[in-house]
């Protein structure tokens, strides 16, 4: 049976009409409404079997693509282990089954494009919740987004919430989630001592000093400078951090132009070498081109950030207020992590194994 045809007995069994269900957050279309629902409906169902019989961690999730013509493809977390890298999470799970899909489809006489409309998201907490609880996509499938040629401008992030008044659909743009996606970063130079620092309303309220500022962006730069280790991808990118009251500075290697060190990780990892538990990261500052070449010689451009290790770090050692510098064609730029990342960034982290 396929998903359409069991509507009616999802509504049914979920007690849910339709027509009372509110919207809250953006718009979509009133025609979509109920595919909308029946389709939260369904990856509940798939998050729930995943729980059950698949993923051998307490943490389950399901996921649905919808793009421009109404296709939907679905995808659930899988994880071997609680190890990163034998675990792959639902939304990029489902990206992957579209983009398979769409290949399948693909007409040469045609230019390979697609656009994603909406991406849908529950999971599984017991059999009477088939809502969510503050669920938000995780660091790495925000880094998909951020990269992800297939995103529209208002590209919506969905799911089922419910509140005092009952359940009802929230619809969240992508753009919400990654709201400094598209700051226009420049090639960086050596800066000039009247450089114009702009900043951020949450940056604003950090009390730093330019001069420090200045310092850092100054030893960041010469380390971009100095970096011969990144000629394979053709992304020099250089990071800098303050963290308790010192400057650490990294440089990107490369090893292939698929795998290299991410310089803001290892810039974290100098600090946390030597301060341990006690390391506060006070400012990063990230430079570097905001493009990739690729195999053909093109250039791939994407956000610059590394919104994967901003994540990881904003759960230890930074946090949301931890100010961010980069350069543009309007000077540097200030930020905190918490303009690069979701308002309530709260992904539920449960790998306890089963």
């Amino acid at each position: 049976m396929t998903i359409k045809a069991a509507k009616n007995e999802y509504f049914k069994k979920y007690n849910i009409d339709p027509s009372k269900i509110s919207i809250k957050g953006e718009l979509i279309d009133e025609n979509d409404k109920e595919e909308v629902i029946c389709n939260l409906l369904y990856i509940f169902e798939l998050s729930k079997n995943n729980f059950k019989k698949g993923s051998i961690t307490l943490s389950s999730y399901a996921a649905a693509i919808v793009t421009d013509d109404n296709s939907v493809y679905f995808g659930v977390n899988l994880n071997n282990t609680r190890n990163e890298i034998s675990s792959v999470c639902a939304e990029r799970s489902a990206l992957i089954e579209t983009f398979t899909n769409k290949v399948k489809e693909f007409d040469e006489a045609a230019k390979f494009d697609y656009k994603i409309k909406y991406i849908l998201m529950n999971n599984y907490i017991d059999d009477n919740s088939f809502w969510s609880e503050k669920i938000t996509p995780c660091a790495d499938c925000l880094a998909w987004f951020n990269t992800g040629a297939h995103m529209r401008q208002d590209t919506k992030i969905i799911s089922l919430k419910k509140d005092k008044n009952g359940i009802y659909i929230d619809v969240q743009p992508l753009a919400s989630f990654l709201p400094l996606r598209n700051l226009s970063y420049i090639k960086p130079c050596e800066i000039k001592k009247n450089i114009k620092i702009n900043k951020t309303e949450h940056a604003k309220k950090i009390e730093i000093e330019n001069s420090e500022l200045i310092a850092l962006y100054e030893k960041t730069y010469e380390t971009y400078k100095n970096n011969t280790l990144s000629d394979t991808s053709g992304q020099n990118i250089a990071v800098g951090i303050i963290a308790n009251d010192e400057i650490f500075t990294a440089k990107k290697v490369d090893f292939s132009k698929r795998w290299f060190m991410d310089p803001l990780l290892t810039a974290s990892y100098k600090a946390i070498e030597k301060f341990g538990e006690k390391t506060e990261i006070k400012a990063i500052c990230y430079l570097g081109e905001d493009y990739t070449i690729t195999e053909t010689n093109d250039k791939n451009f994407e956000g610059l950030i590394n919104i994967k290790s901003l994540g990881r770090l904003n759960t230890k050692f930074a946090n949301s207020k931890t100010l961010v510098l980069t350069i543009t064609s309007e000077g540097l730029n200030l930020a905190v992590i918490g303009d690069y990342l979701p308002k309530e960034f709260k992904f539920i982290h449960n790998y306890e194994i089963k």
